[in-house]
């Protein structure tokens, strides 16, 4: 009987030796990367130029084509959008185990910063970024690409993202794109070891501005600005007065309409193509100030000085204008 009991506590005990050991060589197996493919759809956003930021309204999908057995859907539901200002949604879950896939679904209405580049104000073209990641698990665990079943994001030639900006931009360009991002951190979390990568997809939306509007509502002021100060042309040498106060009021008048146009702008360092036009405006009423200036000091001394002063004044009445505007077609350019 003792070596009946005997001979089964050593069979019980193999067995729970083997039974030890997988789920050792379990725990020790590296974990199965899932490819979450996936795509959005933008229905409409809203350009903050001033404070670099823009809103955007969209539907984001994840689909996991084939999942396995133990597979956890917890890990994939833990997105963020990067830099992103609100809480992603979750409309609709699936995991179909006949068909044998996962889907995810939801919406997002967020506010995002963007690094703007002005230089070609009002020519400029803006790249705007949407990027997914997850929250908690590295690209070991978790590699997101675009999902090339089915469109991952709007078509450009449907023209469907509406934009909250009149027709001062439009979608020029669409993109996607896969990434990796290392957080140089561990975040104070001593069970990591070293610094974590990410996997992140990138959708981009290049827009461009449509600088007619912006040109036409800049270009009849300063139009009028200029032939104010170029009337000084055609006013004689000894009323200076009313020459300078045409000049002044040219001068007050665009510095005034420039600190305007600067209040829809973020406050950089650099000069944007407007600045160029307008201090263009200002070297010009400038010219006309000194011409004046000088004119009037010719038309006091000699016979000869008055001739200089009048050959300068009929010059200036064609070189103003002509000047000006190959100048400003280089600007432009």
């Amino acid at each position: 009987m003792n070596k009946k009991l005997f001979t089964l506590l050593f069979f019980i005990l193999i067995k729970q030796s083997i039974c030890f050991s997988n789920n050792i060589n379990n725990k020790n197996a590296p974990l199965k990367t899932i490819k979450c493919k996936t795509g959005i759809y933008i229905k409409n956003l809203r350009i903050d130029q001033a404070n670099e930021e823009f809103s955007v309204l969209f539907y984001w999908w994840i689909r996991v084509d084939s999942i396995e057995k133990g597979f956890d859907a917890q890990k994939v539901k833990q997105i963020e959008f990067i830099n992103s200002s609100n809480e992603v949604e979750i409309t609709q879950e699936i995991t179909d185990t006949i068909l044998n896939y996962y889907y995810l679904t939801g919406v997002c209405h967020s506010t995002t910063p963007f690094k703007a580049d002005y230089h070609r104000f009002p020519y400029d073209r803006q790249n705007l970024f949407i990027s997914m990641e997850n929250k908690n698990h590295n690209i070991n665990e978790i590699l997101f690409v675009g999902d090339t079943q089915f469109r991952n994001f709007n078509r450009l030639l449907d023209a469907n993202i509406e934009i909250l900006n009149g027709d001062q931009y439009s979608v020029s360009d669409l993109s996607t794109s896969n990434s990796t991002y290392t957080y140089n951190t561990n975040f104070g979390d001593p069970l990591v070891v070293g610094n974590d990568t990410y996997s992140r997809i990138n959708f981009k939306i290049e827009i461009s501005r449509n600088p007619t509007g912006i040109m036409l509502k800049l270009g009849l002021p300063l139009f009028l600005v200029l032939v104010l100060s170029y009337l000084v042309f055609f006013i004689p040498d000894h009323e200076i007065s009313t020459a300078s106060a045409l000049t002044v009021t040219s001068l007050l008048a665009a510095i005034a309409f420039q600190w305007t146009i600067n209040e829809s702008l973020p406050k950089v360092s650099y000069y944007t193509t407007v600045d160029r036009v307008f201090y263009l405006v200002y070297s010009f009423i400038f010219y006309a100030m000194a011409q004046t200036v000088f004119t009037y000091n010719l038309s006091n001394g000699s016979q000869r000085a008055k001739k200089i002063s009048e050959t300068i004044e009929l010059h200036s009445r064609w070189v103003f204008p002509v000047s000006f505007i190959l100048i400003l077609l280089q600007i432009l350019n």
